[in-house]
């Protein structure tokens, strides 16, 4: 069976223009410090992830979260990279890996300097097939 699946990253800021993101094309022009990726597969919204550079009420600054919606069997991970130097480093990884969806995971949080770059990809996992979106930068 072939798996299909469209990866989009939206830039949540108004200063950062929204951009749909297809796996194969390179990430968004300019750094945000919030963004928000969706993953379809199968032509449905299988899940959302998110970065947030700021502290927000109960939501901690620095942080990433996965979101699984979908009963299908797939699941969620959203990777950061802490100043990216050209090859992928994962640094800080939030994963609904072996909870049944709807399920959100933890805020995976840690202290970054401001204005430090960062590099986020969302990815669909199941056993050991993963499919994961071009990058998408953030800044702390």
């Amino acid at each position: 069976m072939k798996r299909t699946m469209k990866l989009t990253a939206k830039a949540m800021t108004a200063a950062a223009a929204a951009s749909g993101l297809v796996i194969g094309l390179t990430g968004q022009a300019a750094a945000s410090t919030s963004v928000e990726m969706t993953a379809y597969y199968g032509g449905y919204v299988a899940g959302t992830g998110y970065f947030n550079a700021d502290p927000s009420g109960s939501v901690p600054g620095d942080a990433i979260r996965a979101c699984d919606t979908r009963a299908d069997g797939v699941g969620i991970e959203v990777r950061m990279d802490i100043k990216p130097s050209g090859s992928w480093h994962t640094d800080r990884v939030a994963s609904t890996r072996g909870h049944n969806s709807p399920y959100c995971s933890p805020w995976k949080s840690g202290n970054i300097a401001e204005e430090t770059t960062v590099a986020l990809k969302i990815c669909a996992v199941k056993g050991t097939w993963e499919e994961c979106s071009p990058v998408v930068y953030g800044k702390a």
